[in-house]
């Protein structure tokens, strides 16, 4: 089981990947989906979870263990993007941050950026240019990440953060998976999703019904191969596709893995 989602999954209970190698900058420091060792992005319960291999004094502002954020958010207080990776360590190798407010939040803090000027350096530097700003978060920072806005108002950014994972995440069993979702073993790396629909309306929002290794399950819509890794392995991703055998859906493209 994916221990990021796990790990997503109990906090949700508590209030209401193997090693993934990216082809851009960071993979080799992202494990499971969520950066590791405390650095910016990474999944917390506490502020002493963030930055354990940076003096305190060496920040630019009190280290914060975001809870706005599903699982957690390594980050800390920032007046400018300067004072993000102001401190040897405690950034994920190679991605850029930008200081911004989040949603309602009054105060300021360091995010994984996803803004445009990012995705064209990457567009450059990478060797397989990324599709989009979510396939840019996904491989720079973690199979669970999407780019998002802060929320910000004026001072808004785009930033990566992980996402709720369901229909279409790797799965090995019922509770690797969100919600009431089942996992299906019918492809490879299981696939969270609903089973033995008829329809479309027995789907969840943004799914569409298909027959998939002979049973009826929802497949996640999509409109670029991106859409189909978030919260998948990168073997086992699989791709958008428009030649699914759908139920009832037309001229629709789904997620449909290996």
């Amino acid at each position: 089981m994916n221990r990021a989602r796990k790990t997503l999954k109990t906090l949700a209970l508590m209030s209401a990947l193997g090693a993934v190698v990216f082809v851009g900058c960071g993979g080799e420091d992202a494990v499971d989906g969520r950066p590791t060792d405390g650095v910016t992005g990474a999944a917390c319960e506490t502020a002493e979870d963030c930055y354990p291999n940076v003096t305190p004094e060496d920040l630019s502002g009190d280290a914060v263990c975001s809870d706005r954020v599903l699982g957690g958010y390594c980050t800390h207080e920032c007046e400018s993007d300067d004072d993000c990776c102001a401190a040897e360590g405690e950034c994920l190798a190679g991605v850029h941050q930008v200081c911004s407010p989040f949603e309602s939040s009054e105060t300021t803090t360091c995010f994984l950026s996803c803004e445009d000027e990012d995705l064209e350096a990457a567009a450059e530097d990478w060797e397989v240019p990324p599709e989009d700003d979510s396939d840019y978060c996904q491989r720079g920072a973690g199979e669970s990440f999407m780019c998002r806005s802060s929320g910000g108002g004026t001072d808004n950014r785009k930033i990566c953060v992980p996402g709720d994972c369901g229909v279409g995440a790797d799965c090995s069993e019922d509770t690797d998976c969100s919600g009431d979702l089942s996992c299906f073993l019918g492809v490879g790396g299981g696939y969270c999703t609903e089973l033995g629909c008829e329809g479309d309306a027995d789907c969840p929002d943004d799914t569409a019904c298909a027959v998939l290794a002979g049973e009826t399950v929802c497949l996640k819509t999509c409109s670029a191969d991106s859409d189909c890794s978030f919260c998948r392995a990168a073997s086992q991703a699989g791709a958008c596709r428009d030649d699914a055998e759908l139920v009832e859906a037309v001229d629709t493209s789904v997620c449909q893995p290996d």
